[in-house]
């Protein structure tokens, strides 16, 4: 197995952490292990994503979004942003002209046209959301995560209980559907597995698999482990395809999932304190390796994976990383 490089967002002053911007970080199974290698200043990169073209755009969560160029040596150039509409952006999915911003503080999704340069142009659109639900944290709309599949953009609303939907018609988006989860799921993450969307729930603990409608067609749950306090955060799927992961901050383990049926394997320790954010990545033949953003330790954790358990295993110690958030692969 190669080195792997991998961005990692945090928290810096803005959001009350202790990160100063985009950090990067190397993975080197053969030598040194994980190493912190370079930052880029910005505020409070809390999410990020990569554009076709490499470009990298990143929720600053005092209220922002921004891009960056990559160039020689992994720096990175800033190209400006856009301030967004609603308050606390957690989120961004990118097009190859679009961003879809999500705003956690009033639940608006935010629509932000790509100039040729891949620069973020002004706001054209804002869609409104509203609902609450039964848990203190939930007293109003607050969007978490959008996913588009083909020409239809699911987004996560964590306050209302909700995925909306939504086609993408000529640039803009159109909502054409609201599906109710059960009360208390806080309907956080989303990924795309097998052909099918799959939620995660942050206050609960909930799995659903979702059609293309955003209607349920089959759920799980680690409610049997689930310890009160738990906020579950963070999505991972196995290179195989036949486990998913996440973390429990609170009780600060990482639970595995059966892809096909969603029901629960085991969970483990994060190696450190909130789990914020998960990433995998393809170690050929060594098996797939598991990079764990743990919040408030402040630390990154890295795991190997058995491959016919799913079961994750440390490999190393965690790393001191300042307050981070995100964690994304260099492609």
């Amino acid at each position: 197995m190669t080195t792997v490089d991998i961005w990692v967002g945090g928290y810096t002053a803005t959001m009350g952490g202790d990160a100063v911007g985009i950090g990067l970080l190397r993975w080197n199974p053969d030598g040194a292990g994980l190493e912190v290698l370079d930052t880029t200043p910005t505020s409070s990169p809390s999410f990020l994503a990569a554009g076709s073209d490499g470009v990298l755009y990143a929720t600053d969560e005092a209220g922002r979004i921004e891009a960056f160029r990559p160039g020689p040596r992994r720096t990175l150039e800033p190209l400006g942003g856009q301030p967004t509409s609603g308050g606390s952006p957690c989120h961004v999915s990118v097009t190859r002209d679009r961003l879809f911003v999500s705003n956690y503080l009033d639940g608006s999704i935010d629509v932000f046209p790509l100039a040729v340069d891949s620069r973020v142009d002004s706001l054209i659109q804002t869609l409104p959301s509203q609902g609450s639900g039964p848990n203190p944290v939930q007293q109003g709309p607050h969007a978490h995560s959008t996913l588009l599949c083909g020409t239809t953009l699911l987004s996560a609303d964590l306050g209302a209980d909700r995925v909306h939907v939504h086609t993408l018609e000529h640039g803009r988006l159109v909502r054409t559907a609201s599906v109710a989860l059960p009360p208390g799921t806080g309907p956080r993450d989303l990924i795309a597995h097998a052909g099918r969307s799959i939620l995660l729930g942050e206050l609960d603990g909930g799995v659903f698999a979702l059609d293309e409608r955003g209607r349920i067609t089959a759920a799980g749950s680690v409610s049997e482990v689930w310890v009160e306090g738990d906020h579950a955060a963070g999505f991972a799927i196995a290179t195989s395809g036949r486990f998913l992961y996440t973390g429990l901050r609170g009780s600060n383990r990482i639970a595995v999932f059966r892809a096909a049926d969603l029901s629960p394997v085991a969970t483990v320790s994060c190696g450190g304190d909130w789990p914020r954010h998960l990433c995998l990545i393809n170690g050929g033949d060594t098996g797939d390796v598991l990079f764990v953003a743990n919040q408030l330790s402040p630390t990154v954790a890295v795991f190997g994976l058995d491959p016919s358990t799913g079961i994750p295993f440390p490999l190393g110690s965690p790393v001191n990383v300042a307050s981070p958030t995100f964690l994304l692969p260099v492609t």
